[in-house]
């Protein structure tokens, strides 16, 4: 039934459909992560963001998990599924990992619509849940019980791990620093390309972020000029230290852990020092 079902789609195909769900696609990409990421951080609230981003860790180590365990491979290296534009996603299928991603992303959404009864907000959510795992589907990355399990996946973490953060009362900076021996001993053990850039963009945030909020203490309230500013800076030093790392490390897994350790470390520490004292009023 799965292989049906993306038959199916390929029957429907067409130029517009093909390019809505490559674009929607990225919804659930590591780019759209660190976007919003760096927007609930530097312009909404440092502990709500810096759940978000814990939970998005927890998800994708459990997505990387399965996927190797499982090793399913994705419905593209069947003959006769070719999908739009030859795009081809890396590693294995089951559970889907943009599936995954979005139903964090979802369920973050409708958290904040409850922080701020932004009514926007929890559908933006519900959108890129249901269509960001469909985009899968489509672009023939993923069977449908890989996105489905996906999204459930990320559904039941998000909301164990808002409910146990909120556990931690206001000591969630040193909780969250344990887990930096656990992906150190991952690094070593676990040879694996997202587990490199997963752990080192952590790590980096899990540090920064106990540094800003016992020192800097970054107030992230401003005006709406100066929060688009943050924003802007922000990523554009976020894509330099990520793209622009590559032409001075060597291409191996280390040195990508240690880019991604740069910009966890930039967008929790560097970024909030900065901001203190370049956007000193609240106009």
């Amino acid at each position: 039934m799965d292989l049906r079902i993306i038959e199916a789609f390929q029957a429907i195909r067409n130029p517009v459909l093909d390019w809505f769900f490559y674009l929607s696609t990225n919804l659930g990409d590591q780019y759209a992560f660190i976007l919003i990421a760096a927007i609930l951080y530097w312009t909404f609230d440092k502990k709500f963001a810096h759940k978000f981003a814990l939970t998005f860790l927890i998800s994708a180590f459990v997505n990387t998990g399965l996927k190797t365990l499982i090793q399913r491979p994705r419905p593209y290296t069947i003959e006769g599924i070719d999908p739009p534009f030859g795009y081809e996603t890396t590693g294995y299928s089951f559970p889907s990992g943009h599936a995954q991603a979005s139903g964090v992303l979802g369920y973050t959404a409708y958290e904040i619509h409850k922080k701020t009864n932004l009514s926007w907000i929890k559908w933006l959510g519900l959108f890129i849940v249901i269509v960001v795992p469909i985009s899968r589907v489509y672009l023939a990355q993923h069977y449908l019980s890989d996105v489905v399990v996906g999204v459930v996946l990320s559904i039941l973490i998000s909301i164990g791990m808002f409910k146990l953060i909120d556990l931690m009362k206001d000591k969630e900076e040193i909780y969250t620093l344990y887990l930096v021996p656990v992906l150190i001993a991952l690094v070593i053990f676990v040879p694996n390309h997202d587990v490199y850039i997963a752990a080192g963009g952590f790590m980096g945030f899990a540090i920064g972020y106990f540094v800003e909020k016992r020192y800097v203490k970054f107030d992230v309230k401003n005006n709406f000029l100066n929060q688009f500013l943050k924003v802007l800076i922000g990523i554009i030093v976020a894509l330099l230290l990520k793209e622009g790392l590559k032409f001075i490390f060597p291409d191996r897994l280390f040195f990508d852990f240690l880019r991604y350790f740069f910009i966890g470390g930039w967008a929790a520490l560097g970024a909030p020092y900065m901001f203190k004292y370049v956007f000193k009023k609240n106009i």
